[in-house]
């Protein structure tokens, strides 16, 4: 698949508080009902990005396995490609778990994970070497989720490069043909993303216009974005290589200012001619996909595109126009 083809969503289950919970408690029935669900709403979806959880493959790594090849035929059924996200960094009050900085760059921690990460994905990509429902693997989901990424942090940054480039090289090791990237932020500009590039056979990117309520019209936040958007693909032209959104889309509680969010930023990403995952699917309990009635809410408000009820949110079929 051209990546400029791309659309689709990122995807957590409605069930869970966390990736470790989604994956432990799975639920085959309620994923198939949701994603067909999906499809439904948006018959134009063809991939999704399925968020793992390394805790819960070191929990039980056979059963992981298993479920993890029935998500796959889930998508496969629908015709749609799976980048699978094998690992997070990206954390907030309401957590969604993950990684860890003593995880990978305190050895003498006793939470120092780093071989672990590394069998990790090993052994899931060499389960599913030239795996065809496979479109490319996401390494890790926003590293360097440092605010901001300061002179001081440098030693950490670099610890988390490294890292990273260990993960990487263990994929192409396993599967020369494999294609690989790093989801990063925007927050650093495009310093975080020219720090993955070399370890990145696809530039892996999450462009959002920031800001709920009324800063959705805010044209100093927009030039934001659109500035982004456009230094993104002139360094992919640059380096040669192609690029993709893995997230996209803010959020808000207000569906119509919701739809205006995501009405400008796909504009900009279809002028572009940039593939896109927008964030998220499915109503959940994971951190910035509810409503005040289930949990926390944050600065990005509500970023589901279905209801509670597993309804579609008023005008968000919007997106079947991009």
């Amino acid at each position: 698949m051209d990546y400029s083809e791309v659309r689709g969503f990122n995807y957590q289950p409605s069930y869970g508080t966390t990736s470790l919970e989604n994956w432990v408690y799975f639920q085959k029935d309620i994923i198939e009902k949701e994603m067909n669900r999906g499809k439904e709403y948006f018959p134009g979806f063809n991939t999704v990005r399925y968020w793992l959880s390394w805790d819960a493959y070191f929990r039980k790594p056979t059963e992981f396995k298993a479920n993890f090849e029935k998500m796959l035929d889930i998508a496969d059924r629908l015709k749609i490609k799976v980048v699978p996200c094998l690992l997070n960094r990206w954390h907030d009050i309401y957590d969604n778990g993950g990684v860890y900085l003593d995880n990978f760059a305190v050895p003498k921690s006793a939470a120092y994970f780093r071989p672990n990460y590394l069998k990790y994905v090993k052994d899931i990509v060499e389960a599913h070497r030239e795996d065809p429902r496979i479109l490319l693997w996401d390494i890790c989901n926003e590293p360097f989720s440092y605010r901001p990424v300061t002179s001081d942090l440098m030693p950490y940054v670099q610890a988390e490069l490294e890292w990273l480039t260990e993960l990487y090289e263990a994929i192409k090791a396993v599967d020369e043909k494999a294609q690989a990237g790093i989801s990063v932020s925007m927050e650093e500009g495009l310093a975080s993303l020219k720090r993955v590039e070399p370890i990145s056979d696809v530039l892996l990117v999450h462009p959002y216009l920031i800001g709920c309520g009324e800063q959705v019209f805010d044209p100093a936040r927009r030039q934001r974005l659109e500035s982004y958007v456009t230094d993104v693909c002139a360094f992919g032209e640059e380096v040669h290589k192609p690029i993709l959104v893995t997230e996209t889309c803010w959020g808000d509680l207000d569906d119509a200012l919701r739809v205006e969010n995501m009405r400008f930023t796909l504009s900009v990403l279809r002028q572009h001619n940039l593939g896109f995952l927008a964030h998220a699917l499915q109503y959940s309990r994971i951190a910035d996909l509810h409503d005040w009635e289930d949990g926390w809410v944050g600065g990005p408000g509500n970023l589901a595109f279905t209801t509670r009820d597993g309804k579609l949110r008023p005008g968000h079929e919007t997106f079947n126009e991009f």
